[in-house]
């Protein structure tokens, strides 16, 4: 029942005292250590099949903290509402989560999320990071259709957290001539980046140098849905990529950013963004790109579709319920969306 209607069923005095509760122990409310069970409860189907033999679930009683448990009646697998959910072991409540994801949405630092939640800065980055993942599932469903606008965007390789005794080169001086390469080269990082009329976007890291066709076919080729035109530029890798899905391309001359009626405007413009958005982070990690990528999409997206103080509701609900769990550990073994050993093949062989 939706609280419209129970709303409608109450007495004026009735709802005044209600309301004056709900004001006077929000806090309280909010901070139960069940508190997000409880939000996955009303929004997620109740577990009723085990999803490693396909045996019925049934009750299995409560935890301490008052989270519903479930066994399976064959393979004897014992689980709860929260298995699987970003939330999973965690002991952080309702009401410090839904700060830190409105934290997250404000792109507030990993130092400035520990105080203003009071935890450390170690639960700051890992909670960071499984947001991230979560965010994962929702851009992967965002597809693009009618007239779409792409181009490539190019990074220099980050090493940012690496360990010395693991760097895939030896150090150099961050100096204007300390890279034998200029422009774009097997150095940098392609992504490649494209918006259709309806505001749906996509940033996909796609590998190292110059984009190709398979990088296009990869990336943008997996979004397509009643697509009919790209516009984009003239490089033969757009060319072969719309002749193998029947698209129409509207080629734009090299070193400029229209040909007269056709433009990429609105996907430079998201460049620009997206370039100051990234800046406030001081040097991303290249194995963490792709996750940062996909939080400008989520923050990008969520201010086309919703209001703004219905983000941070729906981005709760949305995190929360989807199965999107990953353990802390593996935060720092997420395979690196480049081939090191192609990028610094040079120092490689020189040691």
């Amino acid at each position: 029942m939706k609280i419209e209607e129970i709303i409608k069923d109450l007495d004026p005095v009735t709802i005044i005292e209600f309301k004056n509760y709900i004001i006077e122990h929000l806090s309280d409310l909010c901070s139960t250590k069940n508190s997000n069970s409880k939000v996955i409860s009303r929004f997620k189907e109740r577990k009723t099949f085990c999803e490693k033999c396909g045996y019925k679930l049934h009750k299995n009683g409560k935890t301490k903290n008052g989270v519903q448990k479930y066994i399976c009646s064959n393979c004897k697998v014992t689980l709860s509402e929260t298995t699987n959910t970003i939330i999973c072991h965690s002991k952080l409540s309702f009401e410090i989560w839904r700060n830190i994801i409105d934290n997250l949405l404000n792109g507030f630092s990993l130092r400035r999320i520990a105080e203003e939640n009071t935890i450390s800065l170690l639960t700051s980055f890992r909670i960071r990071h499984k947001v991230l993942y979560a965010l994962k599932s929702f851009v992967e469903n965002i597809k693009l259709s009618g007239e779409i606008q792409s181009d490539e965007k190019y990074f220099s390789i980050n090493l940012k957290g690496t360990k010395k005794e693991n760097m895939p080169r030896y150090s150099k001086k961050r100096t204007s001539t300390s890279s034998p390469y200029r422009g774009i080269s097997h150095h940098k990082v392609c992504v490649v980046s494209s918006i259709d009329e309806k505001d749906n976007l996509l940033l996909k890291v796609v590998g190292l140098g110059r984009c190709t066709t398979d990088m296009l076919k990869d990336s943008l080729g997996k979004k397509l849905n009643n697509a009919k035109s790209v516009t984009a530029d003239s490089a033969s890798a757009y060319q072969d990529f719309c002749e193998t899905y029947n698209l129409i391309l509207n080629a734009i001359p090299s070193g400029f950013h229209s040909n007269g009626i056709s433009n990429i405007s609105e996907i430079n413009g998201i460049h620009s963004q997206l370039e100051t958005w990234l800046s406030k982070f001081r040097g991303i990690s290249t194995r963490h790109l792709q996750e940062y990528l996909d939080w400008f999409v989520y923050i990008f997206t969520m201010k086309k579709r919703f209001l703004i103080n219905k983000i941070k509701t729906e981005s709760y609900s949305k995190i929360l319920i989807d199965k999107n769990y990953i353990k802390s550990k593996d935060i720092f073994n997420i395979k690196m969306p480049i081939d090191l050993n192609v990028a610094y093949a040079e120092y490689i062989n020189q040691s």
